[in-house]
């Protein structure tokens, strides 16, 4: 078995490029006015790399005009390239949601038969792929790779795919009838400029569908917390109405669902509502990031509690090589108090097999099942994955008693 263990290695220092990321005023409202909220430092995107830096320092802040809570300084497009380039398989959406998704849209007349269905940061058209028939298919995306997929895997869907960046792509034809945007807005460093582009290929019959994740929503027992780090901006429910407003577009329905704690809202185009932020909803926002943040701390005492609970041992086998085992490093002590004993990691994505993260070789899976565990634990460095990653060691003749679980309960947001 040629496993290569080693200790942690903590890489002390910032190996940032300022092109990574870039100064920026607060999204919504444009106020250069903010206060710090959380900080990570050197915080490490995936594998380590010699050629290209891959740490840079999370700063979350809150705007001191509107209350929206956002990251600053910001991933630049050439940052998000890099950084995220092995995010792989982090990124999805269940099929569940799709069909509850779809479903929506068809009970509130957005799928009447011809019309037309604009979804931005459509990937490779699946969703679109998943419409009636009876639908106009258009997307689209900056991922080009991505869009010539979709055309290839989807060609009898007859999807119309544009290639660009949200804010300039080039649109040709009728104005579409209903606009998506699931998931993406509070990824883009740009939300409002984003939105006044989809006003303006519209007409006053075009509704827009907004789905994302809300501060509101954000108390979830995972040490990532809210403040996902593939996220720019952190909506509240106040903070998204405002951005809406700023490019012209009044939320008429808002809608919770059920499973997966997603605030999902249907709003039309309409000229001059920009909102000035009240009192009463700038406060709102505060006690809602409070909340969410003393929710996080809490998180990061349970699993604490239960890392130190674990059998002293000479190795570990962290099963898992994306962000959730940075989080490990930055906010327990794991690898602080262990830094004598001997790591590997696994993961079953493919593309990092073979690297290193802070010096821990990253391997497939299936290498481990030679392995004696009589003094090694293995530890799940993952929350939603939790349970598949479980019942997959077990197969691989890992013994349950030196499994250990972070997590009691998963909660979807």
């Amino acid at each position: 078995m040629n496993i290569s263990w080693e200790r942690i290695d903590s890489f002390v220092g910032n190996f940032s490029s300022p092109a990574l990321l870039h100064y920026r005023q607060c999204p919504v409202c444009g106020s250069i006015r903010s206060r710090a909220v959380t900080e990570l430092n050197n915080f490490q995107f995936y594998s380590d790399s010699a050629e290209v830096p891959k740490q840079v320092s999370l700063h979350q802040n809150q705007c001191l005009t509107c209350s929206a809570v956002y990251l600053n300084p910001c991933y630049s497009k050439h940052g998000f390239s890099v950084l995220f380039a092995e995010a792989g398989q982090s990124y999805g959406a269940l099929l569940a949601h799709t069909h509850e998704q779809i479903n929506w849209l068809s009970d509130y007349g957005l799928l009447n038969n011809g019309a037309r269905v604009l979804d931005v940061g459509c990937y490779d058209g699946s969703f679109l792929s998943r419409l009636p028939d009876k639908v106009i298919k258009l997307g689209v995306d900056i991922d080009g790779p991505a869009i010539e997929r979709g055309r290839q895997q989807y060609r009898e869907k007859e999807i119309q795919f544009f290639l660009g960046d949200f804010e300039t792509f080039s649109f040709s034809g009728p104005a579409p009838d209903t606009i998506t945007m699931y998931h993406v807005l509070e990824h883009l460093p740009r939300p409002v400029e984003v939105l006044r582009k989809l006003h303006s290929i519209a007409e006053t019959s075009t509704r827009l569908v907004i789905e994302i994740p809300i501060l509101e929503n954000g108390k979830t027992n995972d040490i990532n917390g809210f403040f996902s780090i593939q996220h720019t901006t952190h909506f509240s429910r106040n903070s998204l109405r405002n951005c809406l407003a700023q490019a012209g577009w009044e939320i008429e329905q808002h809608y919770e669902t059920l499973d997966y704690k997603a605030y999902r809202v249907l709003a039309s185009p309409k000229l001059g509502t920009t909102l000035e932020p009240s009192l009463k909803c700038v406060q709102e926002d505060w006690v809602a990031l409070n909340d969410s943040l003393a929710a996080w701390h809490s998180a990061l005492g349970d699993v604490e509690k239960i890392i130190q609970k674990i059998p002293e041992c000479n190795r570990f086998v962290i099963w898992g090589g994306g962000a959730h085992t940075e989080f490990l490093y930055q906010v327990t002590s794991l690898f602080h108090a262990h830094r004598q004993s001997e790591f590997v990691i696994v993961d079953s994505d493919p593309i990092k097999h073979g690297k290193t993260w802070r010096g821990i070789p990253i391997y497939d899976p299936f290498r481990i099942k030679a392995l004696d565990w009589s003094s090694t634990n293995l530890l799940i460095s993952s929350y939603a994955s939790q349970e598949t990653i479980f019942e997959a060691a077990v197969k691989l003749n890992v013994p349950a008693t030196n499994i250990t679980r972070l997590y009691k309960t998963i909660r979807r947001y």
